[in-house]
């Protein structure tokens, strides 16, 4: 069996609203393994979001760790999710998350200034069918060309995990 690149046990996550605790994960465990596709498939409000975001370092687990390739994912430093983000996962989001006051060219350069080992931002439009339209900002796209950006950005710093939502 190949090597986990995430690997969780009994993962816990709990929200403090109010006077109420909400168990948003109870006791997940997994393994995803390298060059899987994995697809989660849930109805809307079953919390798949929740566990993205804590595999992708976006938010701390309650209780228990998340492995990526070995490292524990739980911060020890404000610093640590900022860097793993950075050097190691890629987002295509759902609502593109595009800079309006940047043109697509600049958009994917802004990952690829802070990325070590990124591609050039010219070469990542370009494969994704946007080098005539690298100049334009996201108010001039199209929708689907909206998305080839947020694409090409997240594969500029050529990620070991891209995570997408629909």
């Amino acid at each position: 069996m190949p090597e986990a690149v995430f690997h969780t046990e009994t993962l816990v996550k709990t929200y403090h609203t109010g006077g109420a605790d909400v168990r948003a994960l109870s006791k997940v465990s997994l393994d995803l393994c390298a060059s899987e596709l994995t697809v989660l498939l849930d109805p809307s409000g079953s919390r798949k979001s929740t566990l993205l975001n804590i595999l992708s370092g976006l938010d701390p687990t309650t209780s228990d760790c998340v492995l990526f390739r070995g490292l524990d994912l739980t911060p020890q430093t404000d610093h640590a999710p900022s860097r793993y983000r950075r050097d190691h996962v890629g987002f295509v989001f759902q609502f593109y998350n595009l800079v309006p006051s940047l043109n697509a060219r600049e958009d994917v350069q802004m990952v690829t200034d802070i990325a070590p080992n990124s591609l050039s931002t010219d070469e990542t439009l370009a494969r994704v069918g946007m080098s005539r339209r690298m100049d334009h900002f996201p108010a001039e796209l199209s929708g689907g060309q909206q998305q080839r950006v947020t694409i090409a950005r997240a594969n500029a710093k050529r990620p070991e995990v891209l995570w997408s939502s629909p």
